[in-house]
C-alpha cells in the first residue's frame, strides 16, 4: 500500500504460464472464505483468469496493517495497480464479490485506478444513508447487531442518530453516494429478499454504465435453488453465468455469449418462474389496483410480547427468504386482509393505515404474502400529535415481481427482532424500563398494488 504497509492475499494462477486478466476480491471475512472459485455463485474459470483475494486492512491476515479510519477506496486502487504491475498480469483488472465486498468495489471504482476495467458488485448498494438502517424510521435492529458482531465500524454512530433530520446522515450520503464517479461498467446482482433491492435499483439507474440481475434470492442465497419455503431451481446458477459472461466480455473480449446485446435489467418473476429482460425497471406497463377496508377493528400490542420475525430480508440465525408465515394467523395482535388472485405484481406496493392509539407513538408493521408465504415486509413509525388523535401511516414495501394466487396483507405493531420495538412513549429508541402496552383502533386500510397490464 502507499503508506508502506502490506495486505495479505491469496493468488490463484492458471496452470499454463502467461499473462492474464485478473479478478480482484477484497474481503473483511477472511480470504480463505471469500474465494470466487467456490460457493454457489462462484465463477470458477481457472484457465483464463488470475484471481487475487485480499484481506481488508485491519482484518484477518491483514490485521497488522490497521490504521484509524482506513480509506478502503485508496487501498483498492493500490491493489488494482499492484496487480497490473505483476509479470502474470495483462494489465486488465475486474473486481468481484458480494455484500461488503460489493460496497468495496464502489469505493475502489470512484478512485479511478487506471487498470480497473469493470466491477461485479453483488447484493450491495452504493453509499450510506438513513434508510439503510432506519427504514420507515425504525432501526433494523437484527441487521445492525449482525454488523456489530462482524466487527464493522460505525454502528455506534448509526445508533446515535435515530432521527432522519440529523445532519450526519446528509453528510454521510453526499460523501459515499457518488455514482457519477464510477467510470467503468458494472454488473449488479441482487434478489427480491436481499437487504436493499430498492437501493440497488436506484444505484443501477444512476450508474452511467451498469446492468442488473434480480433473482429469487435472499442475501445469503444467491444462485441457491432453495429459498425459505420455496424452490427456484430454474434460477440456480444464473448469477454465476451472468458474471462469467460479463467478465469474459470486458476482460477477454469474448463475445460468443452475446453479452454486448444483453438487456440492462433481467428479473425473475416469482410464481411464473422465469426471466424477463427490460431496458428499465419495471419495463412492462402497469396499473395501480386498490382495495379499501373501512371496518373498524382494535387490538392490543405489548412490546414485550412482539410479533416475531418469521422471514424476509434477514441474516441467519433469523429465518430468511420466502418463509411460511402461517403462524401469524394465530395471533390476536394483528389484522388480516385478503385479496383474491391471480395478481401479477410488478413494482412497489404501499398501504395506508388510518388509526387512533392511546399512546404518543406507534409502529405500523405490514407484510405481503402469497397465501401465507412471505413476499415483502416493511414498517412505518407514526407519531400522532396527541394520543387518541386519528393518524394515517403509509408503509412502502420493497419492490417485487410476483404472480400470486391470493394476496394476503397483515398489519401489526411490531416485527421483532428485524425491527427495533417501539416503547410507545414517543422516544425514538427502545427503552425497556419505560415501555408501555398500546391499544390501537384501525379505522381504514387502503392497499395499492402496481400490477402488470394483461395484454
Amino acid at each position: 500500500m502507499r503508506d508502506g504497509k502490506s495486505l495479505a492475499a491469496d493468488l490463484f494462477l492458471p496452470e499454463k504460464p502467461g499473462r492474464y486478466p485478473a479478478v480482484l476480491v477484497q474481503t473483511p471475512y477472511g480470504k480463505a472464505r471469500s474465494s470466487p472459485l467456490g460457493g454457489p455463485a462462484g465463477i470458477r474459470d481457472r484457465d483464463h483468469y488470475a484471481y487475487v483475494v485480499v484481506d481488508w486492512r485491519g482484518f484477518h491476515a491483514s490485521r497488522d496493517a490497521a490504521v484509524p479510519r482506513a480509506d478502503r477506496g485508496k487501498d483498492g486502487y493500490d491493489c488494482v495497480e499492484w496487480i497490473a504491475a505483476q509479470p502474470w498480469s495483462d494489465g486488465k483488472v475486474g473486481t468481484y464479490g458480494g455484500s461488503a465486498l460489493g460496497m468495496q468495489q464502489f469505493e475502489t471504482a470512484v478512485e479511478h485506478p487506471p487498470h480497473l476495467v469493470c466491477c461485479v458488485p453483488m447484493i450491495a448498494a452504493m453509499g450510506q444513508s438513513y434508510d439503510r438502517y432506519y427504514p420507515g424510521g425504525v432501526l433494523l435492529e437484527a441487521h445492525v447487531r449482525s454488523l456489530e458482531r462482524l466487527g464493522f465500524p460505525g454502528m455506534d454512530v448509526v445508533r446515535r442518530f435515530p432521527d432522519a433530520a440529523a445532519p450526519a446522515w446528509g453528510i454521510a450520503e453526499r460523501a459515499t453516494y457518488r455514482p457519477a464517479e464510477v467510470k467503468v461498467p458494472c454488473l449488479l446482482i441482487t434478489g427480491w429478499w436481499d437487504h436493499y433491492p430498492e437501493a440497488i435499483l436506484r444505484t443501477r439507474r444512476d450508474l452511467p454504465d451498469a446492468k442488473l440481475l434480480i433473482g429469487p434470492w435472499d442475501h445469503m442465497g444467491v444462485d441457491k435453488p432453495r429459498q425459505g419455503a420455496r424452490d427456484f431451481g430454474g434460477a440456480a446458477g444464473a448469477a454465476a453465468d451472468a458474471a462469467r459472461r460479463f467478465l469474459d466480455h470486458h476482460l477477454r473480449g469474448v463475445e460468443g455469449d452475446g453479452w454486448k446485446g444483453a438487456a440492462r435489467v433481467r428479473y425473475w418473476t416469482v410464481g411464473e418462474e422465469g426471466w424477463t429482460d427490460v431496458e428499465e425497471w419495471p419495463g412492462a406497463a402497469t396499473e395501480a389496483k386498490a382495495w379499501k377496508w373501512s371496518e373498524e377493528q382494535a387490538y392490543a400490542a405489548d412490546p414485550r410480547e412482539p410479533v416475531p420475525t418469521l422471514g424476509g430480508a434477514n441474516l441467519p440465525p433469523l429465518p430468511h427468504g420466502p418463509t411460511d408465515h402461517a403462524e401469524l394467523e394465530k395471533r390476536k395482535d394483528l389484522l388480516r386482509r385478503t385479496v383474491p388472485g391471480p395478481l401479477r405484481i410488478l413494482g412497489q406496493a404501499e398501504v395506508d393505515v388510518t388509526f387512533t392509539a392511546d399512546r404518543p407513538s406507534c409502529d405500523v408493521a405490514a407484510w405481503l404474502c402469497d397465501g401465507t408465504t412471505h413476499l415483502a415486509d416493511a414498517v412505518r413509525r407514526a407519531t400522532p400529535r396527541a394520543p387518541g388523535e386519528r393518524c394515517t401511516a403509509t408503509v412502502h414495501f420493497p419492490p417485487i415481481a410476483a404472480t400470486v394466487k391470493e394476496l394476503r396483507l397483515y398489519v401489526a405493531s411490531s416485527n421483532w427482532p428485524r425491527y427495533e420495538r417501539n416503547p410507545h412513549t414517543g422516544g425514538l429508541r427502545w427503552d425497556d424500563a419505560a415501555a408501555q402496552p398500546l391499544r390501537i383502533t384501525v379505522h381504514e386500510i387502503a392497499l395499492r398494488v402496481p400490477c402488470r397490464i394483461e395484454r
